[in-house]
């Protein structure tokens, strides 16, 4: 039985005078106000009142635990408004590690979402694409892009397609490849990081291709990659969330759209 429960209970009966009028107070049936003064004084081997046809006193113990009591309940209102106020407004310092090929608009927009809804938050970012062990250097959080994804362990926050985009004057000039094969007549703007392989793999009609290609450059900065892309210097393949504005300016366009890439998923993972 709930102590708490009971407690509130005992209260609500010295105060009232009776267990009807409690019972009434508390939304409960008188039953069940008995029940719980009875678990009291089962629990403290001794009676609470004195109950006789017309009246129901306290004894001195149960004065005593009265006046316990009331601290008891005064306590616990205050700790669970703490509680509840942490939850509404929490506050201190939140270290974040995030990537920094992610796009400075998307990542900024929920930075700033964030801080408006809890002002109270003080954050401390750090932009980098190396993977961070969190432990090790003391992130509250860390914000990743990868295809690796555990939806047990990790926040999805969001999805996103890789392609192959060039200009149109680098189109004009090389030819738009209409196959995974016709890539290799091409320069190729990868990106890559340390230890990881140029390796593309792309679905169409639910087969599997594997590109191993020998980029002409290959960057662990997606914005750079796009800037040389811009400047007629190959075909790169990011991720929409670093070429949607030039798409939709029309600086850049897609190729070998019908086929798909493993998606990137932009997560969370907590220490």
């Amino acid at each position: 039985m709930d102590k708490i429960d009971c407690i509130s209970t005992f209260i609500s009966v010295v105060e009232s005078g009776n267990f009807s009028k409690a019972a009434k107070n508390l939304g409960i049936s008188r039953n069940q106000v008995a029940k719980r003064i009875c678990y009291l004084e089962d629990l403290f081997k001794t009676s609470l009142f004195i109950r006789d046809t017309r009246h129901m006193n306290v004894t001195i113990a149960g004065k005593k635990f009265y006046q316990h009591c009331k601290i008891i309940m005064s306590e616990f209102e205050w700790a669970k408004n703490e509680f509840f106020y942490d939850q509404n407004y929490p506050e201190g310092r939140l270290t974040i590690n995030a990537p920094l090929s992610y796009s400075q608009e998307c990542l900024t927009n929920l930075i700033s979402n964030f801080l408006q809804q809890y002002p109270s938050i003080k954050i401390d970012l750090m932009l980098t694409d190396r993977f961070v062990n969190l432990n090790e250097e003391n992130f509250d959080l860390n914000l990743r892009i990868s295809e690796d994804f555990d939806e047990v362990e990790h926040l999805k926050l969001s999805t996103h397609q890789r392609c192959f985009y060039a200009t149109p004057r680098y189109f004009e000039q090389f030819g738009i490849p209409k196959t995974i094969e016709d890539l290799k007549e091409h320069n190729i703007l990868f990106y890559t990081q340390p230890n990881l392989s140029t390796k593309i793999t792309l679905q169409k009609n639910d087969q599997n291709f594997t590109i191993y290609s020998t980029p002409k450059l290959t960057c662990n900065n997606g914005e750079f990659l796009l800037e040389c892309c811009k400047k007629n210097q190959g075909i790169v393949f990011l991720p929409d969330f670093i070429v949607q504005q030039d798409v939709d300016a029309g600086n850049i366009v897609k190729c070998l759209e019908d086929y798909q890439s493993n998606p990137l998923i932009f997560f969370a993972v907590t220490a």
